[in-house]
């Protein structure tokens, strides 16, 4: 792919022809039969993600009940090298902070919680989480691309349209970098 096709903004590559290739739309309806994104993909946390989320269990709790243990809550946190940590999962390969609908939908306790909190749900969420289907790498340049699992979950399609961003990738992008960010992107 070209280097046009992958710019730099505020230091971060962006994979245009990743971004341009999926359309997502989350739909926890379709989750109930088959995996979702909270199933079998453990988002690493940073130490800041890590207290942000600690800070609201009062609120997360109400959701996920799964995270009380005792007179507390439970450490559902496993550290991962370089001061990251990963979120626990539970018999079922299901993250400790989904929780299900009598309905069947699959939803998140920390979107949730952040709701019922008035913050932005990317502003509790850990940005891994936050950014599903879409990944940011590591490195001295971080890319920004998209999952390479992204097929197997039914929120994601190819998108028939390569030359624009879906709306739905266009707001997880909002959401996480900011206006700005996405405004240097289109």
């Amino acid at each position: 792919m070209a280097n046009h096709e992958k710019p730099v903004i505020n230091g971060i590559q962006v994979d245009l022809g990743s971004l341009r290739a999926i359309r997502h739309k989350c739909r926890p309806g379709i989750c109930k039969d088959r995996h979702s994104c909270c199933t079998k993909y453990a988002p690493h946390v940073s130490h800041a993600e890590l207290e942000r989320i600690v800070g609201c269990f009062p609120a997360i709790a109400h959701y996920a009940g799964g995270i009380e243990g005792g007179s507390g809550y439970k450490n559902v946190f496993e550290e991962w090298g370089d001061a990251t940590y990963r979120i626990d999962a539970n018999d079922d390969e299901l993250c400790v902070f989904a929780y299900a609908l009598s309905s069947g939908e699959k939803l998140c306790a920390l979107h949730s919680a952040a709701l019922d909190l008035k913050i932005p749900p990317a502003e509790l969420k850990p940005k891994a989480c936050s950014l599903w289907p879409l990944t940011l790498s590591d490195g001295a340049l971080p890319e920004l691309s998209v999952d390479k699992r992204w097929h197997r979950f039914p929120c994601n399609t190819i998108s028939e349209d390569t030359l624009h961003l879906d709306a739905g990738v266009i707001n997880i992008i909002a959401s996480v970098f900011g206006l700005s960010f996405l405004e240097n992107l289109i």
